[in-house]
Formats: structure tokens, sequence, C-alpha cells
């Protein structure tokens, strides 16, 4: 009996100390969120190819960062050997089941993502959802360029761009040549909290990708941006926002995405 009392003891103590273990991880946790709201990676696209995907090569929607993983580090990819180092939910896209993008999608140099004419192109419209955010003006595309050049611009100014082998369209616009979104959606003191991504570019050419790690408003969004330097940033998407990225301790998988950035090495 005595041997009893004394495991149970030393099995209370154990309880105890995994209890104080846990919490004292959870406080921790919750302290580095609120001192970093948002993490964020950058890249320099002369040293890190970054693409948008959609489809596997078996035809079907990848859907999640788990199967982009696999699909960019497939040995038997003809482009060889890659390794993933980010992937994130790409722009906004709908829901049908093959998480059709809302707006212009370019792949490998070819606009449009099927052979409906109705996904995948430059939308420039307000649509019939006016007070959804892809439709917040200006909005506007991520792309790269065959030469691997990043840029993002606002929609009705990717007219102008030509030679553009990857792109994603979105909205709003965070940043504007170094200026903060006017729309009323940006009042610093706005409501609207949601875990947000999005993606940035600095005037020496690197791109940022970035997420929140606790809801935030566009405005706290677009500020994490303008002082991580860039001049021009999209917002991305918000409630589905995921990451993978292994440098950051973010291994997100995701489920039920459509188009998906990638950046490898």
């Amino acid at each position: 009996m005595a041997a009893d009392r004394m495991s149970a003891m030393a099995l209370k103590t154990v309880l105890w100390k995994l209890a104080a273990i846990l919490g004292a991880a959870l406080l921790i946790g919750v302290i580095w969120v609120f001192i970093n709201p948002i993490s964020s990676l950058t890249v320099d696209p002369s040293c890190q190819r970054i693409e948008v995907h959609w489809k596997g090569r078996d035809g079907k929607i990848l859907g999640d960062l788990g199967r982009l993983k696999a699909h960019i580090e497939d040995p038997q990819n003809k482009l060889g050997k890659r390794k993933l180092i980010l992937g994130m939910n790409a722009g906004m896209f709908l829901a049908t089941p093959q998480g059709h993008p809302m707006g212009l999608l370019v792949i490998h140099g070819k606009p449009g993502c099927c052979t409906s004419a109705k996904h995948g192109t430059l939308l420039l419209n307000s649509g019939s959802a006016k007070s959804a955010n892809f439709y917040l003006q200006p909005n506007g595309v991520f792309y790269v360029t065959k030469d691997g050049k990043a840029g993002i611009c606002t929609s009705h100014d990717f007219l102008k761009r030509s030679a553009v082998q990857f792109a994603t369209q979105s909205g709003p616009m965070l940043l504007i040549n170094g200026q903060i979104n006017r729309g009323r959606a940006f009042s610093p003191t706005s409501n609207s909290l949601y875990i947000r991504n999005g993606v940035g570019i600095r005037k020496d050419g690197h791109v940022v990708f970035a997420l929140s790690n606790r809801s935030v408003n566009f405005h706290q969004f677009a500020e994490y941006m303008l002082q991580k330097g860039c001049y021009n940033a999209l917002y991305l998407d918000g409630g589905v926002s995921t990451l993978y990225c292994p440098s950051l301790g973010r291994l997100s998988t995701g489920s039920k995405l459509g188009p998906l950035l990638a950046v490898m090495e």
C-alpha cells in the first residue's frame, strides 16, 4: 500500500511538472505572438525561383501546401531537383470544387486556368460582389517575368506588362508607390480583424511574403509591409491564409485552397 501511495504521488508530481511546462510554453507563445503579430520571409528572385501553381501534373487541383511541396520536390520533375522553402495561398479563389481563381492566373506564361473564359482572366470592373475585398480599389497583380524579375502593380497597370511567366490577381493593394491605400477599409481603427497574408516588393527587387500570426486589420498589415521596405504590396487573402516555411517555424499544409505561391531553391 505504501508503495502504491508513493507511486501515485510520483505520478502526480510528474503531471504537475508537465502542466507547468505546458503552461509556460503557452505563455511564451502568447507573448511571442503579441510581440510579433506578423511573420515574413524576404526573397531575392535572382537567387530563389518564385512560381504560381494551381494543378499538379495529373491535372488535379493541388489544393493544399502539402501537395504543393510534393509537386515541387518530385524527383521525376523535368526541371530537376528543387526544394520548397515557402508556400502560401496566392490570390483569392472561388468556392468551386476546383478552387478557380477569382481573377487573373498566369502559369508558365499561359494566361487563364481552363477552357472556361470566365476563370483565370484579368478583372477590371467591380463585379457583382462590390463589397468583397477583391474588388476594393485598386486591386492588383503580383507577377514574375520570364527573366525572373518580380513586380506588383494595379490591375489596370498590368495591361502594360509583357513577358509575364507567373501572375496572380487579388485585392486590395496594400501599398501604392510607398503610400498606404487611402480607402475607407484602411482606417487605423477598423475592427475588421482577420489572419491575413500578402506579398510586397522593395525597390531592390526583393519580395516580402507575409502572414499575420494573429488577427490584424488592413492598416496594421499595410503598415508592416511599409516598415519592411516595400513600396508596392498586395493583399492576398484572409481567414484561409496559411504558410509553409521551415525557416519561420511554420509547417502548415492548409486545405481546400486555390492557386498557390511557391518559392524554391
